[in-house]
């Protein structure tokens, strides 16, 4: 009994240690300065920080970076003796871990510093981004055009229309799947964010990624395109089309598009204070005072201009006027997500959550529309 006790004894002990050092190590951590610099950094040896960003300037680590490293045109040396808990990501640059030094995880380099590619890189990655997400519909378009035109179409057809002539709730029944898919999505995106913070390496170097190009003339079509996302331009926008909806008499999808802009509203506050996850510090170039996730922007464009564009398809028996109106809006939705990543009050995670907690509303509005107009 003795020496069970003393065993019981030395684990608590253990235990103890372990939750307060660990308790420690995550406050000391949080409470670590982080550094943004546009001139060349050193840390020095016996110096720790938190996470190191610096533009156009090289870096010297002597001491502890914890939460990562992102150098955009410039090179990264790690002395010996020096520890980067964090992920490392050199954009135009070069990066050199000395022996005796310790990176834990792979460091990633672009190109090395000064090399006339690096601003076409940085914007082919861009490009190739956006025009992925721009050409995702077109892609769904063409490849039910060239379905259209087999011999399995009109069978198919037929099947559909008996189905949905004997359940039409099955429409209904998909949008609200879909709504309920991308709660999931959303529920996974905010616990891979805010909880196991696994999402920091995304979120920071696709800031440097869409700030690169970064000048006050483009400053100035940021705060335009944001405008339409929530702002005068938006309100302006909102309310013509309120009144062309009346003018033709559209009060179902009137009431539909009222209560997916007020509960988009309703739902945004609620999930930004439920979260609080501070905005962004660094590169600021408009102030907000709410808090961050998700990107409140970023869901009212995707429930009013989805809708909007949902109305209007369903009026264009044309497939191309479909895909053109389709592209539009996911363009604008796009844009007005990047806008606001670009004037450094969001990060990209605020924004792709933003999204997905948006398409779960919209989609949810739609199948009430349905549902409104089976009734």
């Amino acid at each position: 009994m003795r020496k069970q006790a003393r065993v019981t004894s030395l684990v608590l002990c253990f235990f103890v240690y372990f939750f307060v050092v660990v308790s420690a190590d995550r406050i000391n951590s949080e409470e670590l300065p982080d550094i943004f610099a546009h001139e060349d950094t050193v840390i020095a040896t016996g110096q720790a920080v938190g996470k190191l960003m610096v533009a156009g300037g090289s870096v010297i680590v002597g001491g502890q970076v914890y939460d990562g490293i992102i150098i955009v045109d410039g090179n990264l040396t790690v002395l010996p003796g020096a520890t980067v808990h964090g992920n490392t990501v050199v954009l135009g640059g070069s990066a050199t871990i000395e022996e005796g030094a310790i990176s834990e995880h792979k460091v990633w380099v672009l190109a090395p510093h000064g090399h006339p590619l690096v601003p076409i890189m940085v914007a082919a990655l861009l490009l190739m981004g956006a025009g992925s997400l721009i050409l995702l519909p077109a892609l769904f378009w063409v490849i039910g055009h060239l379905f259209k035109k087999s011999p399995w179409y009109l069978p198919v057809r037929e099947k559909f229309l008996e189905l949905e002539r004997r359940w039409p709730v099955l429409y209904i029944a998909a949008s609200l799947g879909f709504s309920a898919l991308m709660l999931v999505g959303f529920g996974e995106l905010a616990w891979e964010t805010l909880f196991r913070h696994t999402m920091g390496l995304f979120d920071d170097s696709f800031i440097w990624l869409i700030r690169n190009f970064a000048n006050p003339a483009l400053d100035r079509i940021m705060i335009i395109i944001t405008d339409i996302g929530f702002g005068t331009s938006y309100i302006i926008i909102v309310a013509a089309v309120f009144l062309l909806l009346t003018y033709i008499k559209r009060w179902r999808e009137m009431a539909a598009l009222a209560i997916c802009l007020a509960g988009g509203a309703v739902l945004s506050l609620l999930l930004k204070n439920l979260f609080h996850r501070a905005r962004p510090d660094l590169l600021r170039v408009v102030q907000e005072t709410s808090y961050s996730f998700p990107s409140g922007h970023a869901l009212a464009s995707m429930c009013f201009y989805g809708m909007v564009a949902f109305l209007l398809m369903r009026t264009i028996a044309n497939w191309r006027g479909r895909l053109a109106i389709m592209t539009l809006a996911v363009i604008t939705i796009i844009a007005i997500g990047i806008s606001r990543i670009y004037l450094g009050v969001h990060y990209p995670t605020d924004v792709v959550a933003g999204y997905a907690a948006g398409s779960m509303w919209l989609a949810f509005c739609i199948s009430l529309l349905m549902l409104w107009e089976q009734e």
